[in-house]
């Protein structure tokens, strides 16, 4: 009954052309919230059964298994919510699962390998006889996102919500079981795979019925003709994607590559604490948002542009006070929550928290690229992204600051970043709906 209650009210306050992104928000936000809830509860109880050198090992392997996931299906995944009809779509699926086997045998070949050497670059020699877990974990990881487009496209977002609940507590029950056996840090790893992977099963239980009436339609023909449809998707998307990711991961895989392991993980349990908000409300927003302008379409671009104002006045309320409370008080609280060992992981979070915000604020509006077409603008932002990132690192190999004086540094780039970026995706909206206007 309360629930109920919330909900209306919810609904009440976010009412309008943007209602239906809410409404779907908050379905995914109760199952992301649930998910999150479980993640951050036991942060207290693995931080002190993990050391922060066994955190900067997860860290490693969590940024590499996410590098490599954009790889294995060329991004047609993100077309998948496009298509007008369920058969094209599904053809696209087809594709992509084809992408994911034949990308899933290649990285375990390479891993196999030359994998002591690529992880002996960031100080994780020690997991080179476990090599095969990232390839499992990029197989998994790329497969559930696979099904969570399609559920996407379906607007299916109690499926959604339910599998982000049980993914979390697997993987947090396997974390925490592994780690009273005193398997470190492969308890960690082996907890994050789960995490990654975890409610596919769900997802094809909900669409089987769709699948079986759609797999008579899959042709060769219909393959060809959809993937040249979205073939910006590979050419502009692809690498676009892949340089967010690699921005995204940066930080952690620097940290790994400029200091030592738990500097790492210090930063790690870090950019873990102030995801929360992330990807509790952002993500879920932006699946939201996404399958609603899709639906909508190119041809409707003044109403994409009230629901897109609407979106970011509510994620900024939510996001300000957030942000306050971390620059003041993360320190004290990590020490609080997590140990006396956290420390350094708070006095990261307050110097981060001010970039997050606009992360937070930002990640519903690459979608709107998607939109009107503009694979080029996103790839030219985060060739620009990586460059600024690249010439980060050069400095601080030629400076050699503390580990302190480099993530303030990284977070005053990444918040201009993203304050430019958010102004570069409204105008470029903006433009090509005036454009189109006048044609």
């Amino acid at each position: 009954m309360i629930i109920k209650r919330l909900q209306n009210l919810f609904i009440r306050q976010f009412k309008g052309e943007a209602g239906d992104v809410f409404r779907g928000m908050l379905t995914l936000v109760m199952g992301a919230g649930g998910a999150r809830i479980v993640g951050i509860a036991s942060i207290p109880i693995l931080t002190r059964m993990y050391s922060p050198d066994d955190y900067g090992v997860l860290a490693v392997y969590t940024s590499i298994v996410t590098l490599l996931v954009p790889i294995l299906t060329l991004r047609y995944v993100t077309a998948i919510p496009l298509p007008k009809t369920d058969v094209m779509a599904f053809n696209l699926f087809i594709i992509c699962a084809k992408l994911i086997a034949l990308g899933g045998l290649l990285i375990a070949l390479i891993l196999g390998l030359f994998g002591h050497i690529v992880l002996g670059w960031f100080s994780m020699g020690n997991l080179a006889p476990y090599w095969w877990l990232i390839a499992i974990g990029t197989m998994g990881a790329a497969t559930y996102e696979l099904f969570s487009a399609w559920a996407t496209r379906k607007k299916d977002y109690r499926v959604i919500a339910k599998t982000q609940l049980s993914q979390s507590l697997l993987g947090e029950l396997v974390k925490i079981s592994l780690g009273l056996l005193s398997i470190r840090p492969l308890g960690l790893v082996f907890g994050q795979v789960f995490s990654q992977s975890a409610g596919t099963g769900s997802y094809l239980k909900n669409a089987r019925k769709d699948f079986k009436k759609l797999c008579p339609l899959v042709s060769k023909n219909r393959q060809k003709i959809i993937a040249s449809f979205y073939r910006d998707f590979p050419k502009y998307r692809l690498p676009s994607q892949f340089l967010m990711v690699l921005s995204m991961q940066a930080p952690i895989l620097m940290m790994a590559t400029l200091y030592d392991k738990g500097a790492t993980g210090q930063l790690s349990l870090a950019f873990m604490a102030l995801s929360f908000p992330v990807s509790l409300v952002g993500s879920a927003m932006s699946k939201a948002y996404y399958a609603e302008i899709a639906a909508i379409g190119k041809s409707d671009l003044p109403k994409i542009r009230r629901i897109t104002y609407s979106v970011q006045k509510k994620l900024f309320v939510i996001g300000v006070p957030i942000t306050i409370g971390a620059i003041f008080f993360a320190q004290p609280l990590f020490v609080l929550f997590f140990g006396v060992k956290w420390s350094l992981a708070g006095k990261y979070a307050a110097m981060l928290s001010p970039f997050m915000l606009l992360q937070f604020t930002s990640n519903p509006l690459v979608q709107v690229l998607n939109i009107v077409g503009s694979q080029f603008l996103f790839l030219a932002i985060n060739v620009v992204r990586i460059i600024g990132l690249c010439i980060i690192w050069g400095c601080t190999l030629y400076v050699l600051p503390n580990s302190s004086q480099f993530v303030f540094v990284l977070s005053l780039y990444l918040f201009l970043f993203y304050l430019i970026m958010s102004w570069l995706i409204f105008y470029e909206m903006g433009h090509i709906g005036n454009v189109e206007k006048n044609n």
